[in-house]
């Protein structure tokens, strides 16, 4: 866990509305996040983590659903991005500088704006064991990388994660990740990410364990946005029960090294953990 110094300044209108909070890194980055908080106490908090390029409000479409659960959650701007581009000496910089290369390059040092985000919302009353961290394309990336690093997160969803993303990489923290709830998230659109997402989630069984690894599959994703709603009641009914009975998948899937096939009718299914391998 990183050592983070948290300031933030909190503008509500009333008890149910969303606040805009500013978190300060340990490596002297102010970011920007908006919070709303569950409903209840011991209910989940989503930390939200946004594509490259983009910002918080990627997850819009997602918020009124995520309230309908009385979940709370948290949508982060990562540093560089939208209004996250200051520092605390006064200095400013954008994801347009950043290089792309280095496993300790600012791609891989955005886990440090997810910790402040974490230990913020355990500032509050929040417990670890009750966030779920959901990231898509970089964020999902950086959503594994973190949960492997803080056990004590409960669960991760990664939408449309790749093997490598600006040199942050996911096999290694999958084989570290350990035996919690994981469910991925991808598409028919992007056949060459989706064979890496199903790379991923084969590695997923077998070091979380059958009963913890999940996949569902659309029929295109491009970014938090266009995740169909019938995905995001899947998703967020999965944060409800993340360890589901077994079903008979109606669909077979062949992976190889050169092709990647499916034969379905229907937009969007889930995939349960197997009986066997």
């Amino acid at each position: 866990m990183f050592k983070i110094i948290i300031t933030f300044f909190l503008f509500q209108f009333n008890l149910n509305s969303q606040e805009s909070v500013f978190l300060e890194t340990n490596d002297g980055w102010k970011i920007h996040a908006k919070y709303l908080k569950p409903k209840k106490e011991n209910l989940p908090v989503l930390l939200l983590v946004h594509s490259q390029k983009s910002n918080y409000t990627e997850w819009k479409k997602w918020f009124s659903e995520i309230e309908r659960y009385g979940y709370g959650w948290m949508a982060l701007e990562l540093r560089g991005h939208g209004i996250s581009t200051y520092k605390t000496d006064g200095s400013t910089q954008t994801f347009s500088s950043f290089s792309v290369s280095g496993f300790d390059n600012d791609y891989n040092k955005m886990i440090r704006d997810i910790d402040a985000a974490v230990i913020y919302l355990s500032s509050t009353g929040v417990k670890e064991s009750d966030i779920i961290i959901i990231g898509v394309n970089l964020g999902a990336n950086l959503a594994i990388k973190y949960s492997a690093i803080n056990k004590n997160i409960f669960a991760c969803v990664a939408i449309n994660p790749s093997t490598n993303i600006n040199d942050i990489l996911t096999v290694n923290p999958l084989r570290l990740y350990g035996q919690r709830p994981i469910l991925f998230v991808t598409a028919q659109n992007y056949k060459k990410r989706m064979q890496e997402v199903m790379l991923l989630y084969t590695i997923a069984k077998k070091t979380t364990g059958q009963e913890n690894a999940f996949i569902i599959i659309e029929y295109s994703i491009k970014s938090a946005e266009d995740v169909l709603k019938s995905t995001i009641y899947k998703i967020l009914n999965w944060v409800k029960n993340p360890k589901l009975p077994p079903v008979v998948e109606p669909e077979k899937i062949s992976v190889s090294s050169d092709t990647f096939s499916i034969t379905s009718s229907s937009p969007s299914y889930i995939i349960l953990p197997d009986s066997e391998d």
